[in-house]
């Protein structure tokens, strides 16, 4: 069933993982080391980081555009991923609603603190393939 409920939204996926390894690289490629605070103010000065800003925006730019019920979906998969958090003896629909309604249990904050929670994951695109593998969700 999950493949019936992502074979609209195969794109989306394709989509994100394709823009969050591309930020993940020019991070790996300019990224800073850390610092004082002092000197991570100077680095964001550089063209450098410049390029890292870039990259990231595009990818919270790009969810940003989608709907907020795609944008539940990327992190309720997102988190699936990173976690692994969830009962093999379901099916890959109990899966995805669990997760789903356990992230929801709170109340759900604005698409934009959402999309902030995606973007900021630098392996966002290993963990949305691992969110796919478990739901059996080939792209």
């Amino acid at each position: 069933m999950p493949n019936q409920l992502f074979i609209s939204k195969k794109y989306i996926f394709k989509d994100v993982i394709r823009l969050a390894e591309e930020w993940r690289i020019a991070y790996d490629k300019y990224g800073s080391n850390g610092g004082s605070i002092g000197e991570m103010r100077q680095f964001q000065e550089t063209p450098e980081y410049q390029k890292i800003k870039v990259k990231k925006n595009v990818l919270s730019d790009y969810l940003l555009n989608l709907s907020f019920d795609d944008v539940k979906m990327v992190q309720t998969v997102m988190y699936l991923g990173r976690d692994k958090d969830y009962k093999k003896s379901q099916s890959n629909i109990e899966i995805y609603k669990s997760m789903l309604e356990d992230l929801g249990t709170n109340g759900w904050n604005t698409k934009e603190i959402e999309v902030r929670q995606i973007a900021q994951k630098l392996p966002l695109a290993d963990y949305l393939r691992s969110g796919l593998e478990i739901l059996n969700v080939s792209i």
